[in-house]
């Protein structure tokens, strides 16, 4: 027996149910079947600026006869284009429910993304109707005491301290946007002062006052970090400056105790600087 609670935004992002939600997921997504929605992922998600405010209510929490929860149904910004399932236990009566709330708000529209580790899920998916195909990979850099080398071209240097303005620059120009920075609303500009918090790992490579690259690795303890995003401008890549900050960024993550650092991507990039796949995501639709 599962009782469904609905999360409910409060004024102040990272308060209420937020902590529930974050602790499971530093329980329950730092590796295995739910390491493709760690709570790093979380933590971005509601500091965007693309985060549907009028939809978040969807996501959901699921809560045994005692009212311990054992389950998350949560979306990435949006949930137009896919669910995740985050559960505690593989208990086959927890995840039907929780894939029939899914289509109770979704129908025939419904997406869910899963781990391919996460064998009983997936049969289930299957079993009511969804198919499956490959959609990214978790991949994974294994880390220890030894740092890995960081190599910076003559005349960059790395920063921790960011200036506010060139940190959204860097990252709106590193991702291919164009025209003028844009802004953030009021209430975005207040969560994403999450992103100054220790456990936001943050390094840029700057030269002449410019930020070249940039990224951003959560991690508070556990065994897994999380890198989000990494970014470089157009007129400074191919020089290794992704490579320095992702290594500089990982190499703090590790001194502070991560044993391995992951990003879901499907890009060579990752493979190139020693990155393995850990695990991939099948998205499932309904048919």
């Amino acid at each position: 027996m599962y009782t469904i609670e609905n999360y409910k935004l409060l004024p102040e992002h990272f308060a209420g149910q937020y902590n529930d939600a974050h602790s499971f997921l530093k329980t329950f997504a730092d590796n295995g079947i739910n390491e493709h929605f760690h709570w790093g992922r979380f933590d971005w998600m509601m500091t965007s600026p693309y985060l549907d405010r009028e939809k978040i209510s969807s996501m959901a929490f699921f809560k045994d006869k005692n009212g311990k929860l054992t389950g998350l149904a949560l979306f990435d910004t949006s949930y137009d284009d896919r669910w995740y399932l985050l559960h505690a236990e593989p208990d086959r009566e927890l995840l039907r429910k929780m894939i029939e709330y899914v289509i109770d708000v979704d129908g025939n529209e419904a997406i869910i993304h899963a781990n391919e580790t996460d064998k009983q899920l997936c049969d289930i998916l299957e079993s009511c109707g969804f198919m499956g195909q490959h959609f990214e990979s978790v991949l994974e850099l294994t880390l220890n005491d030894k740092k890995r080398n960081v190599i910076l071209p003559d005349g960059f240097k790395m920063v921790y301290e960011p200036d506010e303005y060139k940190w959204r620059q860097v990252i709106w120009r590193g991702f291919d946007n164009d025209g003028e920075l844009e802004v953030p609303d009021k209430e975005t500009a207040k969560a994403q002062g999450r992103l100054n918090d220790d456990e936001y790992i943050k390094v840029f490579a700057e030269k002449d006052g410019i930020y070249a690259a940039h990224c951003g690795v959560w991690y508070d303890g556990g065994e897994t970090a999380y890198i989000e995003p990494a970014a470089t401008v157009p007129e400074h890549r191919k020089k290794g400056l992704g490579k320095a900050v992702i290594y500089e960024a990982v190499n703090i993550a590790a001194g502070r105790g991560a044993k391995r650092a992951i990003v879901l991507s499907e890009q060579n990039f990752y493979f190139r600087i020693g990155m393995t796949i850990s695990s991939k995501v099948i998205k499932w639709t309904l048919m």
